[in-house]
């Protein structure tokens, strides 16, 4: 035994020495710390309790005032019996400092637990407001592969449970045990103080885990985290005033528009005086006659002088930031917003990065694709597509047979066919509110904040997941895989080809499917239109357009057949059981009258009562929240069953225990040639080709 004296800030033991001695504190205070963590021994704790004999101290042991310690051998968990056999009239003391002192040490782990925890979900959420605080500040989206490695920490700590309620119980008792039970001699006493021991012991190897977890998130995402606090600081700074030469002065947008385009004086004479007409009106977003005459004049000079920006735009590199927020969000005059409302366009023309899957995408680069021939022109609201158009114009004496065969390949008159059709219209039916359209943005159309409005393709590709995480086979198409030299003859496999999703330069209400494929190929990308901004709830008119896509789809792939009952289909049962359900002896009465009103709403469309059906069927159904009727439910499963994480769920409840066990038999028999044809290919040592791996991957999703 030595007695020693320490300064107030001395280091007794630093983290890595090695382990020696368990000392008591006779006076003063020490603080036991690692990282940002400790608890503070007072007199009568013992140094050491939670390090290993033979080992290196796990944490650092400093003066937390001017103190005194007894220094005792420590080789075995066993001299901890000696110390109190030479120190029994302290031992009570010594026992209940180390009872407290294993509960403080618990509550650091239970702290540092939740704050690991707290800053993976803060780095979760920061991954999902990364895009939009970019597009609020103006600057561009970097990229952080480490994020792709980040998981989440251990569900649950290791430390045993009752190990650490015996301890707090014993605390809560500490005065009756000190005058009781401790006195009893020490060897009692050696038998808490091991259980708190135990206790220290679990503690310490989890905070090390804990550390460990921490130093994972700092590699990982540390750089993404400082760029999200960068990016908070700036918005504040901008948010209040104090950041205003961020964004360049924005005035005589509409000049500057018709500059750029390069339009001719009797075009911009035209503009101008629509513009001024629509101005002058008050209500700008009336439904008076006056109103709606002035919108219609000025939609009608628009598009054209759009066009004519585009084909300059396309062969610029560095337009200035009001021309992009044209074309993105239809801008032309600051008058008629806010500067809070242009300083958020600006951010977000400034922060914008094309789609990396070139799926989603503005108008204007949709257009550009259109101009490049790299996809073709959709169809019209005839629902003719191109070459159709040019041979119906041909046949009816509008152009001639040299003339179509010039267009068929014409860049220009390609793109003036998708503005006049899918540009002009889809623009309308995404605003949502016909008779009160129009194309340019304007304060009084903006109905919710623009941050929360906007529509990043982030935010569109993570609405689309949801719904392929639930319809899994929403985008798939089948095919036939065949490769003679192998013996593999018209194998059913299937692709999944994503759809289009072209943002339209509007503050609208609607998410519309232009059509589910290109031409008369059936494995060729559908086109969905989305506003550019989305007042309404984008989650449900996502599903709302998924469910158009699932009905139209099966149209196309049936042909004339999709109402033919004798030929099962999505479409053909659907049909069936809406033209029959009076005489369904598996809906009573009162389901009876619910589809009955359910079709008088839709005016006896049935493909608006499918798609609403499956809005409840992806949003209610899915989660249980049991809503559809026997027949409706039978269908929709059939056709479109749940994902695999959804099936798990349901699997237990009683109306869809049966479709999900039936699914599985089908999908084995399905996937059983297929594993047949594997298993010869890898007894003859021949490659598998991807086709079939990826076909048994897409039957178990």
């Amino acid at each position: 035994m030595a007695l020693l004296q320490w300064k107030k800030d001395q280091v007794i033991h630093q983290e890595g020495d090695p382990v020696k001695e368990l000392e008591i504190v006779i006076s003063g205070r020490i603080r036991m710390k690692k990282g940002d963590s400790f608890i503070t021994l007072n007199a009568g704790s013992i140094i050491g309790m939670a390090e290993v004999p033979g080992k290196n101290y796990g944490y650092t042991y400093i003066a937390a005032e001017d103190a005194a310690t007894y220094a005792y051998p420590y080789n075995d968990y066993l001299d901890v019996d000696k110390l109190l056999a030479v120190n029994q009239k302290i031992a009570p003391t010594i026992t209940s400092q180390t009872i407290l002192n294993s509960n403080y040490f618990y509550q650091v782990l239970l702290a540092s637990y939740e704050n690991v925890k707290k800053r993976y979900a803060k780095i979760c959420e920061s991954q999902k407001e990364y895009p939009m605080l970019c597009a609020e500040v103006g600057e561009k989206a970097d990229l952080f592969p480490g994020l792709s490695e980040i998981k989440p920490p251990p569900q649950t700590l290791t430390v045993p449970q009752w190990l650490a309620k015996f301890a707090l119980s014993v605390n809560e008792n500490d005065e009756r045990f000190k005058s009781t039970i401790y006195s009893m001699g020490p060897d009692i006493c050696g038998g808490f103080i091991h259980i708190a021991r135990d206790l220290m012991v679990a503690v310490r190897d989890n905070l090390v885990g804990i550390r460990e977890y921490e130093a994972f998130l700092d590699k990982n995402a540390g750089a993404f985290e400082i760029a999200i606090d960068t990016l908070k600081a700036k918005k504040k700074a901008i948010d209040s005033g104090d950041a205003a030469d961020a964004m360049p002065p924005m005035n005589n947008i509409l000049g500057r528009v018709l500059m750029y385009a390069k339009v001719d004086d009797a075009t911009v004479k035209e503009v101008n005086g629509a513009m001024e007409e629509y101005k002058r009106h008050s209500d700008r977003g009336g439904s008076s006659d006056e109103i709606r005459a002035a919108r219609r004049k000025l939609a009608k000079v628009y598009y054209p002088v759009y066009e004519a920006a585009l084909l300059r735009y396309f062969g610029d590199n560095d337009a200035p930031p009001e021309i992009r927020m044209f074309f993105m969000f239809g801008f032309i005059d600051e008058t008629i917003c806010t500067e809070e409302e242009i300083r958020r366009l600006y951010g977000f023309a400034q922060a914008y990065r094309p789609d990396p899957d070139h799926r989603i995408l503005t108008i204007a680069e949709w257009l550009f694709e259109v101009y490049q021939m790299h996809v073709e022109p959709s169809r019209n609201e005839f629902d003719q597509d191109w070459p159709t158009y040019l041979r119906d114009s041909r046949i009816s004496g509008d152009i001639t047979e040299a003339q179509e065969a010039k267009m068929l390949k014409d860049a220009k008159a390609r793109l003036h066919f998708e503005i006049q059709n899918l540009f002009t219209i889809g623009n309308r039916m995404t605003f949502g509110r016909i008779s009160s359209f129009n194309p340019i943005f304007d304060d009084c159309n903006v109905m919710a904040p623009l941050d929360k409005a906007y529509v990043s393709h982030e935010r569109v590709r993570e609405e689309l997941d949801r719904i392929r995480s639930m319809d899994y086979r929403i985008f798939f198409r089948e095919e036939r895989f065949s490769k003679p030299e192998l013996n593999i003859n018209q194998i059913p496999i299937h692709k999944e080809v994503l759809p289009y999703v072209i943002l339209m330069p509007n503050v609208g209400a609607r998410c519309v499917l232009w059509q589910e494929i290109e031409g008369k190929k059936r494995t060729s990308p559908g086109r969905m239109l989305f506003p550019i901004f989305m007042t309404d709830d984008l989650t449900d008119h996502v599903s709302r357009v998924c469910g158009e896509f699932r009905w139209e789809m099966c149209k196309t792939e049936q042909g004339i057949h999709w109402n033919d009952i004798h030929d099962p289909s999505l479409t053909s049962e659907y049909t069936d059981y809406l033209q029959f359900f009076k005489k369904n002896s598996m809906l009573n009465a009162d389901y009876k009258d619910r589809v009955k009103k359910q079709l008088q709403k839709a005016n006896n469309n049935y493909r608006v009562v499918f798609v609403t059906d499956y809005l409840t069927y992806i949003k209610y159904e899915s989660r249980a929240a049991l809503r559809l009727n026997k027949v409706a439910r039978d269908i929709l499963f059939k056709y479109c069953p749940f994902g695999k994480e959804y099936r798990s769920a349901l699997s237990s409840n009683p109306q869809y225990e049966a479709h999900i066990g039936k699914y599985t038999n089908k999908v084995s028999q399905h996937a059983r040639p297929i594993q047949l044809v594997i298993k010869k290919l890898e007894h003859d040592e021949i490659p598998v080709p991807k086709e079939l791996t990826h076909e048994l991957e897409y039957l178990t999703m």
